[in-house]
């Protein structure tokens, strides 16, 4: 499931740089006071984005049933929907980071608070199926991006003691809306069908203005390269300036890493298969027990998620445990059990296999940070993370659309769910070529020195 636990990364304690001092690099966080204000906003960003994202399955079956008419590929079609928004959040999380340092955190929050509200009211009046690209997919996975990123930064600002509890606290708010989505969607959708189930989608966007203006950063950032902001330069000086910060901020050593590079291949190529039964499972279980309420499923799988991260994280701080062996793991046992999904003769064999796939995807996402630190240290996990979040992108958009064409040609999700269950055993067979790392504690040093 695509969460926001892809940026979160070990508590690192950082000294001051010794080259310059500076009231920055001498500030320390309050660890508390109005920053549990600002945890519970970014819980409500975290959870608002994720939880429309994770159950787009759920708006997916209203949405085929409305636009199919005598359309033989409208599953196809359909699906681009949710992948181009789940696509477009991930990619550009990595433009939202470099404009929250350029506009401000409270600034980038708001632009995307606002763009998300844009898309999802102009989603509601939308009366043709291609439009639902522009608004939903693109207007809403950049509002989404844009809001979710800083939500991330911000927390750094208050808290260094409590980083650890505040993540957890923030990171858990998916799961959470993305069970109440699960139980409050599909009654939304048979009481007010589906214009006013967006517009109620995009009211949790309007909260999220208040909740972003909550942000205030303690840490101002000056730029060394002034004519690089927005403003009326011309081109020439703008190009000249990029290059030269380009020079200076983007980690291309990281590619030089042999086992990150193994890594971020073997989780992008798992991918493309990852997500599927998020998006086509309430859709299958309703072909073949239309009886049960598939709506059920998605919930079991956020349940099970949030109780793997908790569980898996404690787990993966343990000397003994090898965090890569923990998500190849993960990735193995999903992959096994989307191929069994098809097995499947009852309604609650569906529920089990849910369970145990909910619980790989809690594994695989709370190891992403430890992974990336203890593949390229400290100084680089930063640009690791938001070079894999545009890797997932990719795997992320391409995914769904497939299992949906398969199932317009094929008339049933068999086939699809399992060809979506072989990426993830192979990426996690991929993961055996990564070399053995020294992993890194939480509690580690490090310096900025060179």
């Amino acid at each position: 499931m695509p969460d926001n636990d892809f940026l979160k990364v070990p508590e690192v304690e950082i000294p001051k740089r010794t080259k310059s001092k500076s009231v920055q690099e001498e500030f320390v966080p309050p660890d508390g006071g109005w920053g549990w204000v600002v945890c519970v906003t970014s819980l409500w960003v975290n959870g608002t984005v994720f939880g429309i994202l994770n159950t787009f399955g759920i708006l997916y079956v209203k949405l085929r049933d409305k636009y199919a008419g005598n359309d033989p590929s409208i599953s196809f079609k359909t699906s681009w929907i949710g992948s181009v928004s789940t696509g477009v959040t991930f990619l550009m999380c990595m433009i939202a980071s470099i404009i929250s340092d350029r506009l401000g955190i409270r600034k980038t929050a708001l632009i995307g608070s606002l763009l998300g509200l844009i898309g999802l009211v102009s989603s509601a009046f939308v009366e043709q199926l291609e439009l639902l690209y522009l608004t939903y997919g693109i207007i809403l996975g950049v509002g989404s991006a844009f809001a979710y990123s800083p939500s991330l930064v911000i927390l750094g600002h208050y808290f260094k003691k409590h980083m650890g509890l505040v993540n957890g606290i923030v990171t858990f708010g998916s799961a959470i809306f993305t069970i109440g989505l699960s139980l409050g969607l599909p009654y939304l959708l048979k009481e007010v069908e589906l214009k006013y189930t967006f517009l109620f989608l995009a009211g949790l966007y309007l909260i999220l203005i208040p909740c972003v203006l909550t942000w205030k950063p303690l840490i101002h950032h000056e730029s060394k390269h002034p004519s690089f902001a927005l403003s009326t330069e011309s081109i020439y000086n703008h190009c000249n300036d990029f290059c030269s910060w380009t020079r200076k901020y983007l980690n291309v050593r990281i590619w030089k890493n042999k086992g990150y590079v193994v890594w971020s291949l073997s989780c992008g190529l798992s991918l493309f298969g990852y997500f599927v039964p998020f998006v086509h499972l309430v859709k299958h279980s309703k072909d073949l027990f239309p009886d049960a309420d598939g709506n059920y499923l998605i919930m079991c799988l956020s349940i099970t998620s949030g109780v793997g991260r908790i569980i898996c994280g404690k787990l993966a701080d343990m000397a003994c445990v090898n965090r890569v062996i923990m998500q190849q793991t993960a990735f193995a046992i999903f992959g096994i059990a989307a191929l069994c999904i098809p097995f499947a003769d009852n309604f609650y064999g569906l529920i089990a296999i849910c369970l145990v796939m909910g619980m790989c995807d809690g594994l695989f996402i709370c190891l992403i940070g430890p992974i990336a630190f203890d593949l390229v240290g400290p100084t680089g996990a930063s640009q690791a993370i938001g070079f894999l979040l545009g890797i997932f992108s990719i795997p992320l958009s391409v995914g769904p659309p497939i299992a949906g064409l398969l199932y317009d040609y094929l008339g049933s999700y068999k086939v699809a769910f399992h060809v979506a269950g072989v990426p993830p055993i192979v990426g996690a067979l991929c993961m055996l070529c990564i070399p053995r790392t020294k992993q890194v504690n939480r509690s580690v040093k490090f310096s900025y020195d060179s």
